[in-house]
């Protein structure tokens, strides 16, 4: 990288999670090793699967 030159690295992950709550343990997991970056930022969200992806068969049900 060129010196004055900034970029910006981003990287979108998607998942199922059995609960709200693993999918949060994930999240700080992931804010851990971010942590070493000043500048890094994370957006965090959670939203249950569109039937039209599960009608597909393409992402399983699990949430209870």
């Amino acid at each position: 990288m060129a010196q004055g030159k900034t970029e910006i690295c981003t990287i979108r992950m998607m998942f199922p999670a059995d609960s709200d709550e693993q999918a949060i343990a994930y999240k700080k997991k992931i804010s851990l090793i971010l942590a070493e970056i000043p500048d890094a930022q994370m957006q965090f969200s959670l939203a249950t699967i569109p039937d039209s992806l599960n009608a597909k068969g393409n992402i399983p049900e699990n949430r209870t």
